[in-house]
Order: C-alpha cells, then structure tokens, then sequence
C-alpha cells in the first residue's frame, strides 16, 4: 500500500503534476485574455510542433522494428474505438451527425499537447522519441480519417484536404521519417534551429492546451458526452493495454503507446466539430470533460506503466 502511495506521489510530483502547472497557468492567460489564443495556436502549429517532431523523428535513430507494429497499433486503436462508437450509434439510434460527433470525441487522442510533454517527463529523451513515432503516425492517420469524416458529415473532402495540406507538421513528419529511415542526418544549421525550437515546444504546447480550454464553451447532451468520456478515459486504455502484446511492442515504445492511445480528446478534435459543424458542443464537452478527469486516469497509469529514465 504504502509503495502504491508513493509510486502516485511520483507521478504527480514528476509527470503530470508540471503538466497541470503549465495548463492551469495558461487557462488562467486565456481566461484573462493576456494571451490571443490564435496568436498561440499559430505559434504552436506552425512553428513549435513541427520543429519539435521534426528533431525528434530525424535525430533518433529509427527502430524500423518498432515503427511498424506501431503503425499497426495505431490503427487498431482506430478500427477498435470506431466500430466501438459505431456498434452503440446503432442501437441508440443516432443520426449519422451525431454519430460522427462521438467518433471525433472518441478517436483522436491528444497525442501532440499533452502526450509528447508527458513522455519526456516520464521516460526522458527516449520516452519522447518514442512518442513521436506514435504522434507520426497518429496525425497522417488522422488527416485521412478527418476528410472521411468531413465527407460522412456533408461537409468537403476537398476543402478538409487542402486545410490538411496547409499544415507543415505533415511536412516535418514526412521529412524527419525520411531521413532516420535514409539514416541521413539532417544539416546542422536545420537540426540546430529545429533543436532551439524545439526546446521550447513543451512549454508552448502545455500553456495551449490551457489557453485553448479557457475559450471552448461546453454544453453537449449529457448522454453523449458520458459515452464520449467513458470510451476516451476507460475503454480506450483497456483496449490500448490488451492489444500493445498482440503486435509485440516492448519496452518504452509499449509504454509511450500505450499512454498516448490513453489520453484525452485531442483539442483538434473540437476545431474540426466546429469547421464543419459537426455537433461542435458535443465535441468541446467531450475535449473539457476528458481533460479535466484525465489527470486521475492518466497518474493511474503511469503508475501501472512504471516511469524512469
């Protein structure tokens, strides 16, 4: 009991206790409205997040060995949550909307934020290569599986399609992929400006995820929005958890795989509900919601996954 007690202690006070500073010290930014949240969001998605995958995918060297059943656990985690989400729409009886409401609660985790800050915190600079495999993957899985959903709900594929394109962690993701697998290192004037930016990522990333809650107004069915966070923060790491063996993962990348197919609804998730008008109250619900509760599940888990670097 006692090693339970101070295994939690640990992860609150290493892990997800910096975690909670930095987000609380940006929701109070946005709350007070010290901070534009597009002028931060802007930072985040064209420069802080992909310099910091970038760096970490094409300086690390890359487990061809592990990227693979990565690949492969992501997409389950997907196939999984999906029929899942689907298997309850029908026999609740919702409309196809609503159904692709819960699907964007439920399936994109916020592997980028929150998982890359936590992986470094809890199992270092290889913790954090590690994650960003999964982020990889997660994010050019994520941008096939939203034009589909902007398709299923009326909206573009095209215009779903050309937002995509615009992202440049597409970009930073593919080059960095590219080199590690050429086993290429990158110039050094790039990986030094990549590292500098980087460095800084963590922070910036946190402090948004803060900033961004601040400005989302809840207010989704209550039936709903349970299922969501139910399925995000319970079924999701069970399934997680029972599939990481079928596919062979080991070691850090199990367990960097494991918390972040775990974590809450991806705030994304909410910019895409309200892009295309996908039932957005639901999803924002779902994105606070999960957030919110997250912090017990995920200490749990950490506490069940170990922690050390």
């Amino acid at each position: 009991m006692k090693r339970t007690v101070s295994g939690v202690l640990a992860v609150l006070a290493d892990v997800v206790g910096p975690v909670l500073l930095i987000g609380l010290a940006g929701y109070v930014l946005g709350r007070a409205r010290l901070v534009d949240p597009r002028a931060l969001t802007a930072l985040s998605v064209w420069v802080m997040v992909p310099s910091l995958v970038f760096y970490a995918l094409a300086t690390a060297p890359l487990r061809q060995t592990s990227l693979a059943p990565v690949a492969l656990y992501v997409g389950l985690q997907f196939l999984l949550l999906g029929a899942l989400v689907s298997s309850a729409a029908r026999v609740a009886g919702w409309d196809r909307v609503y159904t692709t409401g819960l699907l964007l609660s439920t399936l994109f985790s916020n592997a980028g934020n929150a998982g890359l800050p936590l992986a470094l915190f809890a199992w270092g600079t290889e913790g954090l290569h590690a994650a960003a495999q999964f982020f990889a993957i997660q994010a050019l899985a994520t941008n096939v599986l939203a034009a589909y959903l902007a398709a299923r709900a009326g909206g573009s594929v095209r215009h779903a399609l050309r937002a995509l394109a615009r992202l440049p962690v597409t970009y930073a993701i593919a080059g960095g992929l590219t080199l590690a697998a050429l086993g290429i290192p990158p110039p050094p004037v790039l990986a030094r400006a990549a590292q500098l930016l980087a460095s800084g990522a963590v922070g910036v990333m946190l402090l948004l995820i803060g900033v961004q809650l601040s400005d989302i107004r809840a207010g989704a069915p209550w039936t709903g929005m349970s299922f969501a966070v139910a399925t995000r923060l319970l079924i999701a790491p069970l399934i997680a958890w029972s599939t990481a063996p079928l596919l062979g993962l080991a070691g850090v990348v199990r367990q960097t795989s494991i918390l972040q197919a775990s974590l809450p609804t991806a705030v994304t998730a909410a910019i895409w509900a309200a892009e295309f008008g996908v039932t957005p109250s639901l999803v924002s619900s779902a994105v606070v919601a999960t957030t919110l509760l997250s912090p017990v599940t995920v200490t749990a888990l950490l506490v069940l996954l170990g922690t050390g670097r």
